[in-house]
């Protein structure tokens, strides 16, 4: 992965690059996972969205932080800067 491409996912936060897999679900939609090994040798598999979520910059309260990146929008968490 490119360095601009790890800024860009990672919201200017160094991540480890993961690779691209996909599950295909039943109804012929597919989803983005990463894959886990374990330590008994099998694999176990991680929602894509749910790791990006992780990364992401948390406010005060907990949540995402959204726009500026500083909180997530609600009026109390906005009182607070």
């Amino acid at each position: 992965m490119s360095d601009r491409a790890a800024l860009l996912i990672g919201q200017n936060r160094k991540m480890d690059s993961i690779q691209r897999e996909y599950v295909a679900l039943p109804g012929g939609a597919i989803r983005r996972v990463y894959s886990i090994d374990q330590g008994d040798g099998t694999v176990a598999l991680g929602d894509y969205q749910a790791w990006l979520a992780s990364r992401a910059a948390r406010c005060s309260c907990g949540k995402v932080c959204r726009g500026s990146g500083r909180t997530c929008g609600a009026p109390e968490c906005i009182a607070r800067l």
